[in-house]
């Protein structure tokens, strides 16, 4: 049991996870798909404040063979990928759990965007957000929070 001030008591805390999901409390990592530079230090440090660990996938790859043994609670990678593009990304976290949530970097090119909702659409991914660069911190710490929380692994909640 846990008091908060005088008039708040909480008795119990529930994790909170999609039926079907093949995310667990285990999962305790974030997994960057991609050779681009996406900004590990902002990541790392949001991450760590969290206690989850960041992982990282090459674009050469076998991103198939590899989810089920990284477990990751969310990927990150960019939209337009050298070899594993975010499209081929969303494809394979399809198969592997369409509840994964991933987010894209897209630019915020219009027809990226686009093509981000088609293919989220096509392979029935339930939880894709984008985002036009890693400048955008704050998209950045909402998606790797509410990303957590599906996972059971944090307990903040938006305010």
């Amino acid at each position: 049991m846990v008091h908060f001030a005088r008039d708040m008591v909480i008795d119990s805390v529930q994790d909170v996870t999609l039926a079907g999901s093949r995310l667990a409390p285990e999962n305790d990592s974030v997994l960057v798909v991609g050779d681009e530079d996406i900004d590990n230090e902002v990541l790392n440090s949001i991450c760590g404040f969290l206690g989850l660990g960041v992982r990282h996938v090459s674009s050469d790859d076998d991103l198939a063979r590899m989810l089920p043994g990284l477990r990751p609670m969310a990927i990150i990678t960019n939209a337009e990928g050298t070899k594993q593009d975010g499209f081929h990304v969303m494809k394979v976290a399809a198969n592997y759990d369409r509840s994964l949530p991933i987010l894209l970097f897209t630019k915020n090119d219009p027809a990226l965007l686009g093509a981000v909702d088609a293919v989220q659409e096509m392979v029935g991914l339930s939880r894709v957000a984008t985002a036009g660069s890693t400048a955008e911190v704050g998209v950045l710490v909402d998606f790797i929070c509410q990303s957590a929380r599906a996972a059971g692994k944090s307990r903040l909640m938006r305010v």
